[in-house]
């Protein structure tokens, strides 16, 4: 599971309805690091002020080593000077948009293994698998998968688990089942103490 892009060990998903982006920009400040991604997901926000959101994030956290992706719109992806595209199972194919957001690192999100694992072949630089486990933002959507999904995955693109992942416990399960990195959304802008909380994943993901 070495892609040709390396896997943080914690991928946090922003979520401007949780919390608000003042907010969300503070607490992305105390956790930015080298091990952390964020994953811009805001389909509620149009095109400029998402792509604000995006610049000042990218100006906070990049100095401290953390990449910023975001999902679906490769246009202010690459406006931003964003470092990936993640685009969802219902979205742009990657070969339209290998063509449109050149230069760019390619993710793809899947709800089984086996498209999880079609998404590697065809070329995914990452791979997000999930709901492993029942997620707020899933609830009534889609089944939880369960950790043993992650081994049945296939494919040399980084595996990144998401759903339910809150507790480091869930975190070390996950990576011992397959995974390289965990996503999260709760535990990074709810958390009394967010820095603790991220940097405690990070550990057990590491620990697998």
């Amino acid at each position: 599971m070495t892609g040709a892009v390396a896997a943080p060990r914690v991928v946090v998903i922003t979520d401007a309805a949780l919390c608000p982006i003042p907010e969300m920009l503070a607490r992305a400040s105390a956790i930015a690091a080298p091990t952390i991604r964020f994953q811009i997901r805001e389909k509620a926000l149009d095109g400029g002020p998402l792509l604000a959101f995006a610049r000042d994030l990218i100006a906070r956290v990049r100095p401290a080593g953390a990449e910023v992706w975001l999902n679906d719109r490769a246009d202010v992806a690459l406006a931003a000077g964003a470092d990936g595209l993640q685009l969802p199972e219902a979205g742009l194919s990657l070969a339209d948009a290998r063509a449109i957001a050149r230069g760019i690192a390619l993710g793809c999100s899947r709800h089984s293994p086996e498209a999880a694992s079609d998404a590697a072949r065809a070329g995914a630089d990452v791979v997000q698998l999930g709901p492993i486990w029942a997620t707020p933002s899933k609830l009534g959507l889609l089944e939880p998968l369960g950790p043993e999904a992650l081994g049945r995955f296939r494919g040399r693109s980084a595996l990144v688990a998401v759903g339910g992942i809150d507790s480091p416990e869930r975190a070390r399960e996950a990576a011992a089942a397959g995974a390289d990195a965990v996503a999260v959304i709760r535990a990074a802008w709810i958390s009394d103490d967010p820095a603790r909380m991220i940097a405690a994943l990070v550990s057990a993901v590491e620990q697998r």
